[in-house]
């Protein structure tokens, strides 16, 4: 049963990567005509850390449910389902929309709710607290990222 909600929460957290996926495709050729900045990683560094990271929040996931959805996990796993949403977002505004400073604020709320997340895992649940901290670190550097990207363009 434990390995069967492991794997559930494993393909509820690609939901976000699908959501982008066409948006992404079809916008590449804008994407590489805008100026960037002189730390922009190559296009497969954000395909091999996202899928890095997609898993290690599909592990969060699960061990904010692995003891079932009581009555103090259940904002825990609101807040992250929430953050999984804000992230399906963020890519159809920048790259779908082009909205490059909506994207940064979206990018803003994720790491918002983010770091608010991590703080209600830090006491219960240390494990999934460190297994968060690549994510919130990328989402800063995307933040960064984002921010160049919009002042250089």
């Amino acid at each position: 049963m434990q390995i069967t909600k492991l794997i559930m929460w494993l393909i509820i957290c690609q939901i976000p990567a699908l959501a982008g996926m066409g948006a992404v495709r079809s916008n590449m050729a804008w994407y590489h005509s805008l100026n960037q900045p002189v730390f922009a990683p190559p296009d497969w560094v954000f395909t091999a850390v996202w899928m890095i990271l997609y898993i290690l929040l599909g592990i969060v996931g699960y061990l904010i449910v692995r003891d079932g959805i009581t009555r103090q996990s259940r904002p825990t796993l609101v807040l992250f389902v929430g953050q999984l949403a804000l992230n399906a977002c963020w890519t159809p505004i920048f790259f779908g929309q082009q909205e490059i400073g909506l994207a940064l604020v979206w990018l803003s709320m994720m790491i918002f709710v983010t770091a608010w997340l991590m703080k209600r895992l830090w006491a219960p649940q240390h494990q999934a607290f460190w297994l968060m901290v690549p994510y919130g670190l990328w989402l800063c550097f995307a933040w960064c990222l984002n921010y160049a990207v919009l002042l250089l363009n």
